[in-house]
């Protein structure tokens, strides 16, 4: 089963108590108010003249009720209009939204369209999910070969779970071609990165390889996190 990278959007409202935006901002983009009441009359006067990041925040604070009262409705009103205006965060809200039924009806393929204008962006967590939706076909085709390239986007800002499908993709010869080498280097990536399912699979691949693949393999891991550091 593929996880999704929908926690990002727990970690966002951070910004509005101080701590800055998760990604896709600068926090010095944004002023940062110092409560809850004026955070609400800021969102609301920067919406209104057209600021999309703060359409969003606006959104975050009507969703979760921050203020008094949830408010979902007018939430992804705001969403909407922000994720037009082309705030990445927005698109890739949208994108979770829609993909777990949240606020909205569950609608797969709109997922997929709000991930794909956030992965345009360079949006990491939206090029992983977009790319789980492409492998398993939710929302419409399969297209494991557009997947692949997306999980390597990922990978390269340090999305581990892109790692561990990367390893998956390679070892079946699914959209890239086949290469147990390669794979088991995805998965060394993914093992030592903390992804749990990942143990099992590389022991798997390693049982098929000689010890100077195996040799390789962990030599590519150890050039992947050299030319990638976290």
């Amino acid at each position: 089963m593929r996880r999704f990278a929908i926690a990002l959007l727990l970690s966002v409202t951070t910004a509005m108590t101080g701590v800055g935006l998760t990604v896709g901002a600068r926090a010095d983009e944004v002023p940062v108010p110092r409560s809850y009441g004026d955070a609400m009359r800021w969102y609301r006067d920067a919406s209104r003249a057209g600021d999309p990041k703060a359409m969003f925040y606006l959104g975050l604070t009507l969703e979760q009720g921050l203020q008094d009262r949830a408010r979902p409705q007018e939430a992804i009103e705001w969403y909407r209009r922000s994720a037009a205006a082309g705030f990445a965060l927005a698109q890739f809200k949208l994108g979770v939204l829609y993909q777990t039924g949240s606020i909205v009806e569950q609608d797969a393929a709109r997922a997929r369209d709000w991930y794909a204008k956030a992965a345009e962006q360079g949006m990491a967590s939206a090029q992983y999910n977009l790319a789980v939706l492409l492998e398993t076909g939710q929302g419409g085709a399969v297209d494991t070969a557009r997947a692949a390239s997306l999980y390597r986007e990922a990978a390269a800002a340090g999305v581990s779970e892109a790692y561990l499908n990367l390893g998956g993709l390679y070892a079946r010869g699914d959209g890239v071609t086949a290469d147990a080498v390669e794979s088991l280097k995805w998965l060394i990536l993914a093992v030592d990165a903390g992804v749990e399912p990942a143990e099992e699979l590389r022991g798997s691949v390693a049982a098929v390889l000689s010890v100077e693949e195996r040799a390789r393999a962990a030599a590519a891991a150890d050039a992947w996190k050299a030319a990638h550091p976290r």
